[in-house]
């Protein structure tokens, strides 16, 4: 297993710069490292949205954390974004690029092998041979990472069952991994949010120290991340943080029943 992080989420085309700065730097505080920024709202121009997100991620980026933009098919077309060039991403300072939407195999393929470093998150939320079809085409495999969805509403999040079956295609081949847990306090989301925003179901009513431990139990999750702002640092972020992610041999029995199936 690789290092484990700690991350927050933030939506630019939902909030404001300020509110956003703030809540990066009580990320910081308590060690959060990685961001999860939602592209897939934008209404702007190209160039409004290119000013937007290079504000706040170079902001984050001061603090030492990395972003990863959520992006679909449609936002490529809005923006006028080639496949083979991610020029754009790269400008405005990200990290990597989580791919809300499946493509072909080939193209995730291809654009792991991006020349400016930019890594490709895969969506870990699906029981498919999708990771397969893309490691058929020869990918750039350390530049590729795995991302589970979160879930807006009461009784749509992953069975743990299913989550355990999606996360292993990705760790037998030693993927970089992450989930989402949910801040009861956190009302901002892509959508109108009421119900928190987790990948597990079971999680959705946990305090949020208990979903993170949950999740870095399994022994297929690296990385944690509070999916709706803004966490409280009393009841989230700082809860969070000053938690201790389990050893490596530490498996609820839940989980080691199905680690051994």
């Amino acid at each position: 297993m690789t290092m484990r992080n700690l991350g927050l989420s933030i939506y630019p085309d939902h909030s404001e710069y300020q509110k956003d700065a703030e809540y990066l730097e009580l990320g910081h505080k308590y060690g959060f490292t990685r961001i999860f920024m939602s592209m897939l709202e934008v209404q702007g121009s190209v160039e409004e949205t290119k000013a937007k997100y290079k504000k706040i991620i170079g902001f984050g980026n001061s603090l030492g954390y990395q972003t990863f933009i959520d992006v679909s098919p449609r936002l490529f077309k809005k923006l006028g974004i080639s496949y083979s060039d991610l020029k754009f991403f790269k400008e405005i300072g990200a990290t990597g690029l989580r791919l809300d939407q499946a493509f072909d195999g080939a193209t995730e393929a291809m654009m792991s092998f991006d020349p400016y470093g930019l890594i490709i998150e895969l969506n870990m939320s699906n029981d498919v041979d999708y990771l397969n079809n893309i490691i058929s085409y020869q990918p750039n495999t350390p530049f590729l990472y795995g991302c589970h969805n979160f879930y807006p509403q009461v009784g749509t999040g992953l069975p743990f069952d299913y989550f355990i079956k999606c996360s292993q295609r990705f760790k037998k081949l030693g993927i970089h991994s992450a989930a989402f847990v949910s801040s009861k306090v956190g009302e901002k989301g892509p959508w109108s949010v009421s119900d928190g925003l987790p990948t597990l179901e079971m999680d959705r009513k946990l305090p949020i120290d208990v979903q993170a431990k949950q999740l870095w139990a399994t022994g297929l999750i690296d990385d944690v991340i509070i999916g709706n702002a803004y966490a409280s640092e009393r009841s989230g972020i700082g809860s969070l943080g000053s938690s201790r992610p389990l050893p490596l041999n530490a498996r609820s029995r839940f989980c080691s029943r199905h680690q051994s199936n």
